[in-house]
Parts: structure tokens; sequence; C-alpha cells
């Protein structure tokens, strides 16, 4: 897909971007939906700058992550501006929601996968960044503020402790939607979480 063909194919914007954010818009290639990250009408500055600087960043967190389910798989690299990925239809967790039994252990699932490739996500306490499935299963989406740790000392050393925010993030949301489900070990894991929380700038 290009940017002429893109152009053609939109079917709804989804989201248009505040400041630092890309737009969202969903199109349709052939007979499959995709979602498009795009900075290309973004104010000059930003789009040369950070907003080129994210685009690449996240594209190739998500081709590193190809394959794991639950996660949109990468499709096409529209140009330097934006990417498509899979679209997977899904909802926000609403703190009334029901979730199936099988939800949080598929979402451990995911995040196992995630780490094993070395990639950390970051930023699981933003609803949006957790949804759920038509069939009732996790998605994990928006990798913007992910890092990817490939050897040596940073992945020896802090990788366990970024771990620990990926899983104060789940822990959160199964706080958020299912208390009566948590243990007695997730209950004080979140606690040592939140006391560390404090130091991590970025939740």
């Amino acid at each position: 897909m290009e940017r002429k063909e893109l152009e053609s194919c939109v079917v709804s914007s989804i989201q248009r971007g505040l400041l630092g954010k890309p737009d969202l818009v969903l199109v349709k290639q052939g007979d499959q939906p995709l979602i498009v990250k795009d900075v290309k009408k973004k104010n000059f500055f930003y789009r040369w700058t950070l907003g080129l600087w994210m685009i690449h960043w996240e594209w190739k967190i998500y081709c590193r992550l190809n394959g794991i389910r639950g996660i949109p798989r990468s499709v096409n690299r529209v140009d330097r501006f934006a990417f498509a990925i899979e679209f997977i239809p899904g909802q926000p967790i609403h703190r009334e929601a029901v979730l199936p039994p099988h939800f949080f252990a598929e979402l451990e699932r995911i995040l196992k996968e995630v780490h094993a490739r070395g990639v950390v996500h970051l930023d699981l306490r933003h609803k949006g960044n957790i949804l759920i499935s038509e069939t009732g299963d996790p998605v994990l989406i928006d990798f913007n503020s992910s890092l990817c740790l490939k050897n040596g000392l940073l992945l020896r050393f802090l990788f366990p402790v970024l771990r620990w925010v990926d899983r104060g993030g789940l822990l959160k949301l199964k706080q958020r939607v299912a208390p009566s489900s948590m243990t007695a070990g997730e209950l004080e894991s979140l606690k040592r979480i939140n006391r560390l929380r404090k130091l991590w700038i970025f939740n």
C-alpha cells in the first residue's frame, strides 16, 4: 500500500491525534481492514522530528512481535510517515466490564511472549492500550512508549525492573475490574510495584 492507495481506501477516522500523537484511520485493502498510524498531516516540526522517529520505532516493535496472538501483526510500511497493522476489533475495558475467566491468563501469556522477545510495553496502565476482542480475548496495542533491549548490561540488569512496570499494569487492571479474583500474592506484588512506581516517570 502506497500513500495514494491509502487515501483512496479510508473507511473512517478513528482518532485525530492531539499534539504528540499520530492520527489513526481505518482503511480497507481488498477485504482486509487495517489500522494506519500516520503523522503526515501533522505540523512540519513534529512530523520531521518526533513524529518521524515514533513511526519508525513503533513499526520496528510491531515487526519484532509478529506472530504473537493478541497483538496486531505488522502489514505494511506506507512511507516514512505511516504504517499499517492488522485491525482486531476490540473495546477498551471499563470498570464494570465482565471479563471471561481466561482473560488474565491470556494477558499474562501475551506479556510473557513480548518479554521473551526483549520488548517491554511500559504503558499498560493507560486504559486504551489493553482491549477486549469480540471473542473475549485480550488485545495489546500502542507500542510507541516501548523499549526493546537486545543484549548487554541493559538487558541483564534493567530489563527485569521494566518487566515489573508491565506486571503492574496488568495487576492494576485486574484490581480495577476483577478485584475479587486477585490472590494475596498479587495484592502484595501490586503494593510493592506501586511503591516503586513513584520512581517511574512514565506511569
